[in-house]
């Protein structure tokens, strides 16, 4: 007999670049703020079988294509990159601050302090005290993703919003909070091989379609038969935000896929 189970935090995305063109050979006349416009919305569902136990874990894909255009094609961030714009933490006002010193701090949570140690990086000392075990008041930076989505489900004929950003990633990206924002990285649009680089020396127009893949646990077992809607947008290297663009309502079953 097959025993089988939703798995609930796996989450999993990927980019995938569908007839992106350089737009060289014709007159920059796209605006240098990205436009984008709906493709389609796609959904399949996985099944893998652990060993020979037969085990199934279920997960759900959820494919998003969108189209963009960009006028200097200055579209992506690697996930290394770092730097004011595109640090995961900043310090409130500049200041590395402890837990405790200032009364007017809120109390302890993993997304609002983090703790030197915990952060994988052979224990830095981030305020240079001498210890690397201190915990730390920090703000998760907004601009350390550059694809944001929000999920709406119809009830009694409403829309209202499923917030994945409730309780967002922990700030060291190891440890969770609880669920997952589908917000990420879309990567730089380019086959260089410093490809942020290429497109920061060469900006160019760019027209492409975007394939948004989001694999996880949570879509089959909470969105069930409801009839649903993403809400996205994206920005760009130098912080210019897209337009705001809305999908189509579907379904999980009217989007499948095989």
């Amino acid at each position: 007999m097959k025993l089988s189970f939703q798995k609930h935090h796996k989450i999993i995305l990927s980019v995938a670049l569908l007839g992106l063109v350089m737009a060289c050979n014709r007159p920059p006349d796209l605006p240098v703020e990205p436009k984008i416009s709906f493709n389609k919305v796609e959904f399949k569902e996985i099944v893998e079988v652990i060993g020979s136990t037969g085990v199934e874990i279920r997960t759900g894909q959820l494919s998003l294509s969108f189209n963009i255009s960009d006028g200097d094609g200055d579209i992506g961030i690697d996930g290394g990159d770092i730097g004011p714009d595109y640090d995961f933490i900043t310090y409130p006002n500049g200041e590395i601050v402890k837990f405790g010193e200032r009364p007017e701090d809120p109390p302890f949570t993993c997304v609002d302090y983090i703790r030197e140690a915990a952060e994988g990086d052979n224990g830095l000392d981030l305020n240079g005290n001498g210890t690397a075990t201190d915990t730390l008041r920090i703000q998760l930076n907004e601009d350390r993703f550059n694809f944001f989505i929000d999920f709406f489900v119809k009830k009694n004929g409403t829309y209202q919003e499923l917030d994945f950003r409730r309780i967002p990633e922990s700030a060291n990206g190891i440890t969770l909070c609880g669920e997952i924002p589908f917000d990420s990285r879309i990567p730089c649009l380019s086959n260089d091989a410093n490809p942020c680089s290429a497109i920061t020396n060469n900006p160019g127009p760019i027209e492409g379609v975007i394939k948004y893949d989001m694999q996880s646990g949570l879509f089959l077992p909470v969105f069930r038969t409801d009839t649903i809607k993403v809400v996205f947008q994206i920005q760009d290297r130098a912080l210019n935000r897209s337009n705001v663009v809305e999908s189509p309502e579907f379904t999980l079953q009217s989007a499948s896929i095989d």
